[in-house]
């Protein structure tokens, strides 16, 4: 056997040191990907729960925690409460049975990079991957696309590598390099001699007796991605036309988002069948000043883009495949500084969507008054000051791990939250 056949066999083996799955990370299998499919929504700088889904009224003799409770009261679609701000009526009324709320997440930081990094893979320190990143590693790690970070944490350990699909334009150059827009540059038969000398370079490389494994691992991983070409070449029939691409869009004085043209992307790449996972990145909710005439432009802005999620994955057919998960690094001070903004505060609420879940339309975790988190009995679910625990991301991540078929394979071997609680959040 030479080098070049050696590299393409353990290629296939499970990842682990500096010999990682490169020929199962981007060779796309036939047909597409059809299994389950999960996006995390990152609400960048810290959203203010008590404004959304874990509402807060005014205390006598406390300071205000929020303006919108000294004209009105706490409304509730279902079993799940929500504040009466910005169009939060509009979302939780209508996809009230599609969500858990979990409330009372403390993320034990008002830092926002180990917040970010807490809430997002479950561990305060640096080196855990992300759920989409253990998920896309898990079921669908040959595919081209199949983990996408359009920003915000992005950690993969070593699990699988993201894309980054902001460009529709640079895309398209990538899938077609022969073209720009509708001007072709080379004939096909100018291209298959380029590509043909290409591939004779790269096995010469690979038949190198010198290369190192990391030279080796990289290389091999190179070579699958010019074979997966005509796989992303699928994705062009997938993307909206350039007239129906959402731009960026003013959601208030100080922000503007391309959180909607993420979610068309990335509903393209999951109706290809080339993509499993997605972390849509939406900013601005920092608000330490002017906080609530901007988070009233922020939420309004998140709810209208989780319905146009939902409306395009039904549009798509692949509503009933997925699993949406929703937060921030932390949350907003129980009250306003002298700017009438909110600060950092590490008690939070997490989200989970899916379709006409059976676990669907309930709260779990709770916060006192003063936006405290309460102690949580892991068994019953139930406030437990005596004997329960914080709801932490850990129990979070734990519990979507064993939801999604990621506990105990091999993507979680090297991160499993030893010795902490199940909460059967799903159950």
């Amino acid at each position: 056997m030479n080098r070049r056949e050696f590299i393409k066999k353990t290629a296939l083996i499970g990842a682990s040191g500096l010999m990682l799955p490169a020929a199962r990370l981007y060779g796309a299998v036939d047909g597409g990907y059809t299994g389950r499919l999960l996006i995390q929504l990152q609400a960048g700088g810290g959203w203010d729960v008590s404004s959304y889904c874990d509402p807060k009224v005014n205390q006598p003799g406390e300071p205000a925690i929020t303006h919108w409770s000294e004209a009105g009261d706490i409304q509730q679609a279902g079993n799940i409460p929500f504040a009466p701000f910005a169009n939060n009526a509009f979302l939780f009324e209508k996809y009230h049975r599609d969500m858990l709320v979990i409330n009372g997440v403390d993320m034990q930081t008002g830092s926002h990079d180990t917040g970010t990094t807490h809430n997002w893979s479950g561990r305060v320190a640096e080196g855990y991957p992300t759920l989409t990143a253990m998920f896309a590693a898990k079921n669908a790690p040959e595919q081209p696309l199949s983990y996408i970070n359009f920003g915000g944490h992005a950690q993969t350990a070593g699990l699988i590598r993201h894309s980054r699909l902001n460009n529709i334009d640079a895309l398209k150059e990538i899938i077609r390099p022969e073209s720009i827009g509708d001007d072709t540059l080379r004939n096909a038969d100018d291209l298959a001699r380029i590509r043909a000398a290409a591939q004779a370079r790269l096995e010469r490389q690979l038949d190198n007796v010198y290369l190192t494994p990391r030279k080796m691992n990289n290389m091999s991983a190179y070579q699958q991605a010019l074979n997966s070409r005509s796989s992303l070449a699928e994705l062009t029939n997938y993307l909206p036309s350039q007239s129906d691409i959402i731009e960026y869009q003013q959601v208030n004085s100080e922000t503007d988002s391309d959180l909607q043209r993420q979610i068309q992307l990335t509903i393209a790449a999951f109706d290809s069948g080339l993509a499993s996972a997605s972390d849509l990145s939406a900013g601005g909710y920092d608000t330490h000043s002017n906080h609530d005439v901007l988070h009233e432009g922020l939420f309004t802005h998140l709810n209208e883009s989780i319905d146009l999620l939902w409306t395009l994955a039904e549009d798509a057919n692949i509503a009933d495949r997925l699993t949406v998960v929703i937060g921030s690094e932390f949350s907003r001070t129980p009250y306003y500084n002298a700017d009438n903004g909110k600060d950092h505060w590490p008690t939070g609420s997490v989200i989970v969507m899916e379709k006409s879940p059976s676990w669907g339309n309930r709260v779990i975790g709770s916060t006192d008054e003063g936006q405290n988190a309460h102690n949580i009995n892991s068994s019953t679910l139930e406030q437990d000051d005596a004997g329960g625990t914080h709801i932490y991301p850990k129990h979070v991540h734990k519990a979507l791990r064993r939801h999604l078929g990621l506990e105990n394979t091999f993507v979680d071997q090297d991160f499993k939250f030893l010795g902490t609680e199940d909460f059967d959040f799903f159950g």
